[in-house]
């Protein structure tokens, strides 16, 4: 049981990094749009 328990709770770890590797992802994409915006507009 006490291994079940530690399995879960790796699994959740492993989710959750992966959702915050999601999230920078995401946000470092967001970033490099509004890098091109800005040089669009200057341009």
């Amino acid at each position: 049981m006490l291994f079940h328990k530690e399995c879960l709770m790796a699994h959740k770890k492993v989710e959750r990094k992966k959702e915050l590797d999601r999230r920078r992802h995401r946000r470092a994409e967001r970033l490099k749009q509004r890098v091109q915006e800005a040089k669009n507009k200057k341009a």
